[in-house]
């Protein structure tokens, strides 16, 4: 399994995303390592295909059932 927290530099909430994920992902599926990346340009957003900060993928896949189809830091 690939956990990926992505996030702006001035993200008010990463942190404490990346928290709660590090949380559910050591009672759930212990030993499983957990990527941060650090979406700093429009052109990483572009790249990275980032709709907001912070942005949490499973194998690729958005948590979020309906996440937004913007692409950007703001």
């Amino acid at each position: 399994m690939k956990v990926q927290v992505l996030m702006s530099p001035a993200c008010g909430h990463g942190e404490r995303a990346l928290e709660l994920v590090a949380d559910v992902v050591r009672h759930s599926a212990p030993g499983t390592e957990i990527e941060t990346t650090l979406v700093a340009t429009a052109e990483d957003a572009a790249r990275f295909s980032f709709p907001g900060s912070p942005t949490i993928r499973v194998n690729g896949r958005d948590i979020d059932p309906q996440p937004p189809t913007n692409v950007g830091l703001g």
